[in-house]
């Protein structure tokens, strides 16, 4: 009797232990599956997300204008810019709505590995020939100085272009420097901003060492004293806004 008691008790805790067996290994056999889909999503195969769909990994160079040369500081102001801006620019346009209308005398402007237009509110992304020539130049010659000293490339930001009068009207509600009769309107002239720059690091061809922003703003400044010592253009160094105010001579 004792024997068949002890028997079936035997049995009993085998089976349970087999059910055990086969609950921890179906548990085992759960986690490994997630760990699998976590290591697929976690370890990348190849190249990176941003190569294979070409999307750019910026690195931003911020900075003040402390360590600017004082050469580079310079004072074409708004009047003396204004009568170049006239001479040899568009009649201003009153809207948008007018642009389309004279877009034969115009150059469309977009970003390059130059240079990037930035997110234009008060301004549309256009030029006349003679200043969009002088904006492609002004990006060839700073690719070609950081190029020369051993640096990667770096793109400036362009961040004001043709204006309307209901644009420079919307834009002296919030900025008090802005003046009624501006250069802008006219189509020769843009913007650069001397605070930030972008190194596109994703790019197999931008090779060099890193730069910083002193040299950088120095390089843009010491390109935009060439060409107006050549005659080609009139600068303004701006303070409220941290830019340089271009306007084309010819």
């Amino acid at each position: 009797m004792f024997l068949s008691i002890f028997c079936n008790f035997a049995v009993m805790n085998k089976e349970k232990a087999h059910r055990t067996r086969t609950r921890i290994l179906a548990i085992l056999s759960v986690m490994v599956v997630a760990l699998l889909v976590v290591l697929c999503y976690a370890i990348p195969l190849g190249q990176d997300d941003s190569r294979k769909t070409g999307t750019p990994q910026r690195v931003k160079v911020r900075g003040s204008s402390a360590g600017l040369n004082t050469l580079y500081r310079f004072k074409d102001v708004n009047d003396t810019q204004l009568v170049a801006a006239q001479q040899f620019g568009i009649v201003p346009l009153c809207s948008r709505d007018g642009v389309d209308s004279i877009a034969s005398q115009l150059i469309k402007i977009e970003s390059s590995h130059a240079f990037r237009v930035d997110s234009l509110t008060h301004s549309v992304p256009y030029l006349t020939p003679s200043a969009s020539e002088l904006l492609d130049i002004i990006a060839a010659n700073f690719q070609t100085k950081l190029q020369e000293h051993g640096f990667a490339q770096y793109q400036f930001i362009v961040t004001s272009l043709l204006r309307t009068s209901d644009d420079v009207r919307r834009l002296r509600r919030v900025n008090r420097n802005a003046v009624k009769n501006s250069c802008h309107m006219y189509g020769t002239t843009f913007d650069i901003a001397y605070n930030c720059f972008e190194k596109i690091d994703s790019m197999p061809d931008f090779t060099g060492n890193d730069a910083s922003h002193k040299v950088l703003i120095n390089t843009l400044g010491e390109t935009l004293k060439e060409l107006r010592d050549e005659g080609r253009c009139y600068v303004k160094f701006e303070r409220g806004q941290p830019c340089y105010h271009i306007t084309t001579r010819q």
